[in-house]
Parts: structure tokens; sequence; C-alpha cells
């Protein structure tokens, strides 16, 4: 007799409840002879299946006991009225009868026929809400909590159903007219499935009615590649079918079922399955969140100026402000922010609604219906997240859904970029708006930040050196030296951490040119469009100064466009160790467009010592030793002595530096070239030991030498190092100290 006072659920961790109270299913080998019996169906499994599924040919001798023992173990965890347990032992093996409703994969597999049905027979928002119940019950990855050698081959596929399932219910919300809410849920299934076809079909399609046929058609060239190199294979005929109708823009393609507004309409289905609760939990009250509570609060510091503005308006009589705009570049720190600005406004009493703009793309419905609960209570406090995904909706946020809010309701939008000019300029937003840029943390915040994730207070300092105050950089750093050899005494970037940071702090570059005036930026002091248009091979320098100058992670400067320090030691590491002959490329241009600057146009002043500064930097990444600087008496004197010689040789070459304010001379930088017939080799060597004799103890590495030939074959080849080599025809690059 089936019982059905239990319930299982294998869609997830492997769990049981009996009654609505939680029954825990033992070790992890324990979980797997539990799943073994659900998956099997209602059919008896041998000890002979189990120990095979549970260990395959590496099974101990005592394997089969240990079977035994742990079915035995089940039996008492599950009694039976009338019984000694649900689960039956007999000649054929052990069972264990399920009723249909008691199992969340049967209900999983009923639903998805259910909604097949409902499409066949023309109902698709029937169809869409079957399948939406029945990713519901998903919980996590299948059968967490089991270990044995059948689980992974299980696992992939429960989990290629649970994909199957996800395609059907996105291509109805397709044919729906849903594509552009869930156009970012297609791109990240494909990123994740990149060989998934028919998923590549939905993202080109929902792209294509989405106005962006170019992007589409990238995707088609994309998976065409990846097929091509993976598996040597051309896309199949439904894909090529599709890029060619997207093509010649077939009108049919931007035609999809208007019976959207029915099916959103349409009265809930009830549910097949209900997981239970015990009776003194409820949903977001459990354990777990207690206790990711509690460590959100042990491990946030910093924003004290943020949460007391917040805090203004939560308790204030007059609040100081209706609408706050949180921006700053990625992993800054907003959503941890966001989160405990959450928990303040919940610890006030206050309701809370989330909105997260990568999921709601571009469609003011789907953000309506996100943020719908905040337009009911007078006392609301709407957090918007990830804005920088949806910022197409800010004119429609500002002027349409934020007035119907209540009079006492709080907002708080994070995002990238700065909000647009437009608040600013509506004078009914006028004391309504603060704005506030989100920085690093204070070295003293940053230190307390590693100290409560754990990290040894000895490699402090070696994780704040590299990190500085990024919150995301030293919570990955954290994690990382925590769990690294305790036994360091500094700690070290790995090329995964480097990896992982590059993607949260930078996300996709539309070209590789533009990933090539990034690591140019990243390499160089300061990048203007004239140091792009004397550096890059190819590309318009004004374009890819304004698409640098619009990156959050990139600042603007009186000398130019700057990366966060950051982004630049994270993409300067990344290069160096993926491309080593592309960094040095990159660096070699740089310094010959400065060097070029510097002599060419013989600049002075604060504009040479800005150029200087340019080519010391240059120097600091230990790629070149372009500045050799004697500080004491002696050497300033013979460097004196060079000085005259050659202002009276070659009055334009040297270039002299005054001290700031002051007509004083502090230096000069020399770029001596041998393009000149006739002029005597023997008094530029007179000069090049000069600089040498002193620069071994100001930079010069083991290897490195001066030589003062020059050669036909190199006489019109402009060196970029400081050292002359026959790759050139520098003699010498050096600054005197006088």
């Amino acid at each position: 007799m089936i019982t059905v006072a239990y319930r299982y659920s294998l869609l997830g961790p492997v769990r049981v409840w009996h009654d609505g109270r939680e029954l825990d299913p033992g070790s992890p080998q324990q979980c797997a002879v539990l799943a073994l019996l659900l998956l099997a169906g209602g059919r008896p499994v041998t000890i002979d299946q189990l120990v095979e599924k549970l260990w395959g040919a590496a099974a101990p001798s005592a394997a089969r006991p240990t079977a035994r023992t742990y079915v035995s173990r089940l039996r008492r965890l599950l009694p039976a009225e009338g019984a000694r347990s649900v689960i039956q032992s007999g000649r054929a093996g052990y069972l264990l009868p399920v009723a249909p409703d008691a199992l969340d994969l049967t209900a999983f597999d009923q639903l998805v026929v259910d909604s097949r049905d409902a499409k066949t027979s023309g109902d698709p928002g029937l169809a869409v809400r079957h399948l939406r119940q029945a990713l519901a019950l998903w919980q996590g990855c299948a059968l967490a909590g089991a270990r044995g050698e059948f689980v992974d081959s299980e696992r992939a596929r429960l989990e290629q159903l649970r994909l199957g399932a996800t395609e059907e219910r996105i291509s109805l919300d397709v044919d729906l007219g849903r594509h552009a809410e869930v156009l970012p849920e297609i791109s990240s299934l494909a990123a994740a499935h990149p060989l998934e076809e028919r998923l590549r079909e939905l993202h080109m399609l929902a792209l294509y009615r989405c106005a962006r046929q170019a992007d589409a058609l990238q995707v088609y060239r994309d998976v065409r590649g990846l097929l091509h190199r993976e598996l040597g294979i051309e896309p199949g005929p439904e894909l090529r079918a599709l890029h060619q109708r997207i093509l010649r823009a077939d009108p049919d393609l931007d035609r999809h079922d208007q019976r959207i507004e029915g099916a959103d309409a349409a009265p809930p289905i009830a549910p097949v399955f209900n997981l239970p609760l015990p009776a003194d939990q409820t949903v977001g009250q459990g354990l777990l969140a207690r206790r990711l509570h509690a460590a959100r609060q042990r491990g946030f510091v910093g924003r004290e100026a943020e949460r007391a503005l917040f805090a203004s308006a939560l308790h204030g009589a007059t609040p100081t402000f209706a609408t706050l705009y949180l921006h700053g570049p990625g992993g800054i720190g907003k959503s941890t922010l966001l989160r405990r600005l959450a928990d303040d406004a919940e610890s006030s009493g206050r309701p809370v609604v989330r909105v997260d703009g990568s999921a709601v793309s571009s469609s003011p419905s789907a953000f309506a219906r996100a943020a719908s609960a905040a337009l009911a209570s007078p006392r609301a406090v709407l957090l918007v997240d990830a804005f920088e995904h949806c910022a197409e909706l800010e004119p429609w946020l500002r002027e349409d859904f934020l007035p119907r809010l209540c009079d006492g309701a709080i907002v708080v939008v994070a995002g990238r970029e700065a909000p647009s000019s437009a608040w600013r300029a509506d004078p009914s937003w006028s004391g309504a708006l603060a704005v506030r840029a989100l920085h690093g943390l204070s070295t003293s915040e940053a230190a307390a930040l590693l100290t409560a994730r754990g990290v040894p207070p000895h490699i402090h300092d070696s994780v704040v050196a590299y990190a500085g105050g990024h919150p995301l950089a030293l919570s990955l750093a954290a994690d990382s030296a925590r769990h690294g050899d305790p036994a360091a005494r500094s700690w070290q970037p790995t090329h995964d951490l480097i990896e992982t940071l590059l993607g949260e702090l930078i996300g996709p570059v539309p070209s590789p040119i533009h990933q090539l005036a990034l690591h140019v930026c990243a390499h160089a002091h300061s990048t203007t469009e004239e140091l792009l248009r004397g550096v890059m091979p190819a590309g318009d320098p004004a374009e890819l100064f304004a698409w640098l100058r619009g990156q959050s992670y990139i600042e603007s400067g009186p000398a130019g466009l700057r990366p966060h320090e950051i982004v630049r030691d994270l993409l300067d590491a990344d290069l160096l160790w993926r491309d080593p002959t592309g960094y040095d490329a990159i660096h070699r241009g740089i310094c010959r467009h400065v060097l070029d600057d510097l002599v060419v146009r013989h600049l002075d002043g604060s504009a040479a010592l800005g150029k200087i500064r340019a080519i010391r930097h240059l120097a600091g990444e230990g790629r070149t030793s372009a500045a050799f600087v004697p500080r004491d008496p002696v050497h300033a004197t013979e460097s004196a002595g060079g000085l005259e010689y050659w202002l009276n040789a070659r009055p334009s070459g040297p270039s002299a530096s005054p001290r700031e304010g002051s007509a004083y001379p502090v230096g000069f930088m020399s770029w001596i070239r041998r393009t000149e017939s006739g002029h005597d080799a023997g008094d530029v060597a007179s000069v090049v030991p000069l600089s040498w004799e002193s620069s071994p103890r100001h930079g010069r590495r083991p290897g490195q030498q001066a030589l003062p030939e020059s050669t036909e074959s190199n006489r019109d080849r402009p060196a970029i190092e400081g050292r002359a080599s026959p790759s050139g025809p520098i003699h010498d690059l050096s600054h005197w100290g006088a």
C-alpha cells in the first residue's frame, strides 16, 4: 500500500519530509541509495544493482553489507503504519512505492507533458504556465548531497531535462512576444551551453526582434566558428535557415502570437507538488537565512556615510530625498551595500522590494511587474540593482514609474554609470534626488574586511598592496589567501583570480581593437586621443577614446584617461602572462610616441615634465631602463658637463626641465640619433660612458649594455628602450640631475 505521508525531492538536494517535518536522509552514500530507490519508479532494486551503482568496478570487499546497512537505516527512517517500513524488501530486491504527487521529479515530468498538450491544443499561455511551475520545482543542482558512481551521469540526464524544459518555455515566451524580457536569460544560457543550437536559434530570433540584426548575425558567426573548431561540422539546417531568413529580413520573423495579454491574465495553475515547511518556519526566515544574515552583518565594513544618509530618509520626519542614486565601477560594492540597506529597512519595519536590472532588460512592463509591490505600500523601499543593464528605462523610470509611488516610499538605484543630466535638469527632481559615487575602502576598512574574512594578519599587507581598497578584489583575494599555504609569508594572485576579476570589473569588450585600446590605456601613464592615434595600428582614435572615456572603471583627468589602479594592474598582468610579445609591442609603441613627442616638439616646462613622468611610469613597469637619475654631487657635476657638451654640439637635441615656479634647471633628457652624415662617432661615444657609469645604482639590469656603434642598416630605425642596441640608433637616453 502506498502512503502519501512522505514527500521526496531529487531536483536539488536529496530531501524527505514526513507530515511536514524534514528528515535527515543521512550520509552522501545513504542519500544515493534513497535516490536510487526513488529513481526506480516503484520497481525493485537488487543488492547487486545497489553495489554497482554506488561503487562500480571499484566496489570494496565490504560493499554488499555496507549497502544493506544503508538500506536498513533508511527503513528505520521511513516507518509505515502496520508495517516495518515503507521500503519493502523481498527476493526481487528493495522497493520504495511513491505516490505520483509525492516526488518532485514525477510532478516535473507531468507538468512538461501537460505543457506540450496545451501547446498542441493551441493554448501557448497555459503551456508557458505549466513549464514555469515545472521549473520552479528545481531547488538547485539535481541530486545534491548524494555521492555514488551513478550520480554524475544521472545528474547530467536530469539537468538535460531541465535545460530542455527551459528551452521550450523560452521558445513559447518568444512566440508570445516576450523576446526583450527573456533576452538576458537566453544570453546567459547560451554562454553556459555554447553547443546547444536550439538556444542559439532563440538567441538570434530574440535579438532580431529587438531590432539588433547585426548582433543576431554575429551570434551565428560565433557558433559556426565554434562548431567548426570543436567538432569540425557546420551548424544544423534549422540554424542555417534562420540565418538566411535574418539576412533577407524575412517579415515573418517579426510575427508572434498576439495572445500574450490573455496568457498573462489567465488564473494560476493549482500546484502539483508542494515542498512542505515546518510549522515554526516561514519562507525567508529559515535557519540558513538567519545564518546568512548574521554573516552579512559581520562581514560588512565601511559605507557609514551612505548608510547614515539612508537612515535619515528611513526615520526622518521630512525625508532628505526620495531617490538615492549610487554609482561606481563593477565590484566597488554596490550590491553588497544594497543588501545592507535592505537589512536596515527591514529592521525598521519597512517592506522591501528588490529589482535586478539584469533580469528585467529594457522592458517597462517587465520592470513594472518586478516592482509592482512598491506601488501598493506607502512605506515601501524599492532597491534597484545593476541598473546599467536597463539604462534605457531611465526616462520612463524618472517620468512615469517613480512619480506613481506613494510619497513616503524610498528608492535606491545602483548602477555603474552616473545618472543622466536629465535628472538634474528637471526642476521637479530638485531636492528629491541624492547622488553618491562609491569609491574604494580605506586602508583601515580593507584591513577590517580581511580580518572579518579570516585572512591571517601577517599577509594583510600583501593582499592590500594588490587589491587596494577595491571590495570585490579584496573579497576574492581574501578567499584565495585564506585557503592558501598557511606558512606563506605573503600572498600573490593566481591567473585564475586575475581572469575572474577582469570578467567582473570590465565585462565584455566590443571588439579586438577595443581590447587593444584598453591594454594601451592600462599600460600608458595617461591616455589621450593623440596617443591612440600614434600607437594604435587600426581603428578610429576618436571613437576609441570616447569608448574608453565612457567606461566606469576609467577616470578622466587633466593629462588624459587613467584606469583605476586595480584594473590597470589586472590588464597589464593578464596581457604579460598571455602574450608577452604583444605586451612588448604595446610598451615599445607607447615609448616611441612619448619620446618622439618630447624630442621632436622640444617640449619644456610642465609639458616636458609630464612626458618625463610618462617615461618614468613606463620605466617603473620593469620593462625599460629609460631613466637613470644620478643624485649625488659627483655624478651631477659630470652630468652637467655632458649637458654643456651636447647643448653646444646639438642645441636641438637635449630638453632641459626647470624646477616648478623657477627658471632653475633640475634635469634634462636627450635622445641622440645618428642620422646626420659627418657626425663624429667619437663625440657620441664620449657621452655614453658618462651615463652608463652612473646607471648601475640607478636601474641598469644585468645583460644591458651601451653600444655607440651605428650601421647603415639600422640608421633610420628608432629604438624604444633606454639601452642602445643593434636594432636602433639611440646611443644615449638618460636623465641628468643637475
